[in-house]
């Protein structure tokens, strides 16, 4: 039988490597294709999510913006935010007016230049965003946006309303806190869920503002740990305790820009403040509406006065319009001034604006005088931490006995009175501050009694602008 010849395969195999390899040519080919405009796209991403964040980053600017100025237009020009060595990323903003006074409209772009010298910008994200100003409402006279602590030493505070964004502590079983409305939003964590706590009393007055009310009102969002009346209603208080509904102060700062207007302008020195004499007018003669003392930069100017600090010694100081000021009041010693606002008739408040703290030994409103309110802007000093544990930016000490139904002190940090003795009932129209330290003597003659009829309604509060919804244009 003859066996079938075995032909020569040699050329097949070749063209099949051949194939093969150029399959395998194609695959790598389109891999590294595939793995190039991955990366290509990656990269536009990540510049286009630059350019988003930079637009963000510029609407959250114009917010602030709008919480220190609620006139700001939007930047004049391209702000910078990184400026790298392969790309620059840049914002710009418009603020435009919205449909009613406390609403704006904020046109905000995020460009972003590659390469970082490139005069037209490669990628662009603009947003729009609607920010609406708080609903504004007013303080109440003892106001606290963390801790209202009453020490030891004190025998009474009398005050209409009291609001306290943490937590009241009364020390002292002898320490009484005498109010028309108490309302808690928060509680101490290191206890027993207490919105109020310690060893002191709640005690209703002997009348009330309105004469329909009978009881004292406690609001509570946990427990009221103080007995009576503790959680439950007595004949003497209306208590709603564990309350979910009850509302946080969001801000108590006030920028200068609402009430002084475009019409005020800056005086350019501090004269007015640091003139020889026992009694001086703000502003001076000729000086009406130039408020600013200086206004040439942010925070404390350290030309005004000794390095930034005024001395007010005990002298008189007549408030004749709304002022603001560069400066400290009183820090390298404390003072014990007179202040006169002699404008008495309704809405003529005046507010002294402070970038800086407040330092009194004493402090009196003369008969007679109008509403101050004192808004400080500084920061606690470490100065007074031993004696003001929780701040004291705003700070009564214990020269003299202060007299001043008057004035309103409101501190966007710590508020301390220490030792603090009181001439008169009522003493100060009013308390506001992140925290309040209430530490003042006992009754020499006096207790602490702020006056239930102070313009607290004249004294705005929530004002802080913030973003309600936002789109991508």
């Amino acid at each position: 039988m003859k066996l079938p010849q075995i032909k020569n395969q040699t050329g097949s195999i070749i063209v099949s490597l051949l194939i093969i390899t150029i399959l395998l040519s194609s695959f790598i080919y389109g891999i590294l294709s595939l793995s190039n405009a991955t990366i290509a796209r990656s990269r536009q991403r990540i510049f286009v999510l630059q350019a988003q964040y930079a637009a963000e980053s510029g609407a959250d600017t114009a917010i602030s913006k709008l919480n220190d100025d609620p006139s700001y237009p939007g930047n004049a020009s391209e702000t910078t935010l990184l400026d790298g060595d392969r790309y620059r990323a840049t914002f710009d903003v418009s603020v435009l007016a919205g449909s009613t006074a406390k609403q704006r409209t904020i046109i905000a772009t995020g460009n972003v230049y590659v390469p970082a010298d490139a005069t037209e910008a490669t990628y662009t994200r603009t947003i729009e965003v609607a920010a609406e100003q708080s609903s504004e409402t007013t303080s109440s006279g003892l106001l606290s946006r963390n801790i209202l602590h009453l020490q030891s030493g004190v025998k009474t505070v009398t005050a209409r309303d009291v609001y306290v964004n943490g937590y009241i502590y009364i020390q002292r079983n002898t320490s009484d806190l005498i109010a028309e409305s108490v309302t808690v939003a928060g509680r101490n964590t290191g206890s027993g869920n207490c919105s109020i706590e310690g060893m002191g009393n709640l005690i209703k007055p002997d009348s009330f503002t309105d004469p329909g009310q009978t009881k004292t009102k406690i609001r509570t969002a946990y427990n009221n740990c103080i007995t009576p009346p503790g959680n439950n209603n007595t004949t003497n208080f209306d208590v709603s305790a564990n309350e979910s509904n009850i509302s946080l102060v969001q801000s108590t700062f006030i920028p200068w820009s609402y009430v002084l207007d475009s019409s005020y302008g800056a005086a350019g020195n501090c004269s007015d403040w640091t003139n020889s004499g026992a009694s001086l007018d703000i502003p001076s003669a000729g000086n009406n509406k130039l408020t600013h003392y200086p206004d040439s930069a942010d925070g404390t100017e350290e030309s005004c006065g000794d390095d930034g600090s005024i001395d007010l010694g005990s002298k008189q100081i007549n408030i004749l319009d709304h002022t603001h000021l560069r400066a400290d009041l009183c820090a390298d010693s404390g003072c014990q001034p007179t202040f006169n606002n002699p404008d008495t008739g309704d809405e003529n408040t005046k507010f002294v604006f402070v970038e800086g703290t407040i330092n009194f030994d004493s402090l009196i409103t003369a008969p007679g005088s109008g509403p101050i309110v004192f808004v400080s802007y500084g920061t606690d000093p470490a100065s007074k931490t031993s004696r003001c544990p929780l701040g004291g930016s705003v700070f009564l000490g214990n020269s003299g006995n202060t007299s001043a139904p008057a004035a309103f002190l409101l501190a966007t940090n710590g508020i301390c009175l220490d030792r603090t003795r009181f001439g008169s009932e009522p003493a100060l129209g009013g308390i506001s501050g992140k925290n309040v330290y209430i530490s003042s003597n006992p009754g020499t003659p006096f207790d602490l009694e702020l006056d239930p009829t102070f313009p607290v309604d004249e004294i705005p509060i929530d004002l802080s602008w913030r973003a309600i919804y936002f789109k991508n244009l």
